[in-house]
């Protein structure tokens, strides 16, 4: 990879910034979050260059601050307008970072950042898109193969995400539940189906999957038509073709994908008196413990919900 050519003069800020790298390694940053503090560190001190400040003791707040000022103005690189707050505020962490590596170090005895707060923006949450259980019994209606029914089947009634959705292979279900070896954040869980859930998939791998499963060492669970994974992508796009077919504009509207099937059967347990902890759980949220791999979610719980017949 091309590395940045840096354009600092200083040659203390050029030992500075090698000790920064040196020390955020340490730290434990991933590759591209090094990276990334890096040259918000670059900037900053090119910045103090620029303004004529040629020690770094003699960054007082108001350097910082006026630094901050600059950025809120300052083009965006890489597209038009201007740096989101988001970004400056990562900027603001990175110079934060590298002062007290400078305190710690004893190169500086007054940290000059340690007096500035700079408060990351709060979102308005974005509005789940939810269908209804009768709006899920619609797209079960118009699903018009064995294929379509088992895709609906485990983004719903196992509330998969689209990867795990595509990575599912065959050997991952047994005897009413289905295993997620690798979620997200590599978290293992197990999800029981209900006897409708079940049927559906095992309908779909015993007798339409095996007329695409020429390769008999393929264990993905979803084939496309040569026999190979299904990608997301193409899960989508068989998503959209049953929304399309229930012909109901509300749905159509709410341009739903696998992961809002997801939040419908997260509201619907909810909905149906299931414990907020145990849908954690069936979904596999991140605030889980990671010891905990087995699911409490009732199967005669999600019975009720997947009665669709």
């Amino acid at each position: 990879m091309k590395k940045k050519r840096i354009k600092l003069a200083n040659t203390d800020y050029i030992q500075q910034l090698q000790d920064y790298k040196d020390y955020i390694s340490i730290l434990g940053y991933s590759e591209s979050g090094q990276k990334i503090k890096e040259a918000n560190l670059i900037e900053f001190l090119e910045w103090l260059e620029q303004q004529e400040i040629t020690k770094i003791k003699d960054v007082k707040p108001a350097h910082i601050k006026a630094h901050y000022e600059y950025l809120k103005t300052r083009p965006h690189k890489k597209q038009e307008g201007i740096l989101s707050l988001k970004t400056i505020i990562h900027q603001m962490r990175s110079i934060r970072v590298f002062f007290s590596m400078l305190q710690e170090t004893g190169k500086i005895t007054e940290n000059p950042i340690s007096i500035l707060k700079f408060y990351y923006p709060i979102e308005k949450a974005k509005e789940r898109i939810i269908l209804s259980i009768e709006e899920i019994k619609e797209l079960y209606r118009a699903t018009e193969n064995m294929q379509e029914k088992a895709i609906l089947s485990l983004s719903y009634g196992c509330g998969l995400r689209s990867m795990e959705l595509v990575q599912a292979n065959t050997d991952d279900i047994k005897n009413g539940i289905i295993i997620v070896p690798k979620g997200k954040g590599n978290k293992r869980r197990v999800i029981p189906m209900s006897r409708k859930v079940e049927e559906d998939i095992n309908n779909y791998i015993e007798y339409e999957r095996t007329i695409y499963n020429i390769n008999p060492e393929e264990k993905a669970i979803l084939l496309n038509i040569a026999g190979r994974r299904l990608r997301k992508y193409t899960c989508r796009k068989i998503l959209k073709r049953i929304i399309e077919r229930t012909g109901n504009q509300n749905i159509i509207k709410k341009q739903i994908s696998i992961h809002n099937l997801r939040h419908s059967i997260a509201t619907h347990l909810l909905e149906q008196g299931v414990p907020i902890e145990q849908v954690r759980t069936f979904l596999g949220h991140s605030q889980l413990e990671t010891t905990e791999i087995y699911t409490r979610v009732n199967a005669e719980q999600l019975k009720r919900l997947m009665n669709h017949e």
